[in-house]
């Protein structure tokens, strides 16, 4: 049998303002934790804002995160 691990890559798009008006980057990532280090924030806090379980707080404001699966 074999087995094919999930791969997941993380799109982060970041925009001038809050409104989400401009767009100023696409970034994409491999791990939260990647994100995280980027926007200089805990992983926990990046993860619990993607699941809608805190509202956005500082440059997440600016963010939209998207996670897609590679097939």
């Amino acid at each position: 049998m074999i087995l094919y691990m999930k791969k997941n890559n993380w799109i982060l798009y970041l925009f001038e303002n809050e409104k989400h008006t401009e767009l100023l980057k696409i970034m994409e990532f491999k791990t939260i934790k990647d994100v995280a280090f980027v926007l200089d924030m805990d992983a926990p806090i990046i993860s619990n804002w993607f699941h809608g379980l805190i509202n956005p707080r500082g440059i997440l404001k600016n963010c939209v995160l998207h996670q897609s699966i590679v097939l």
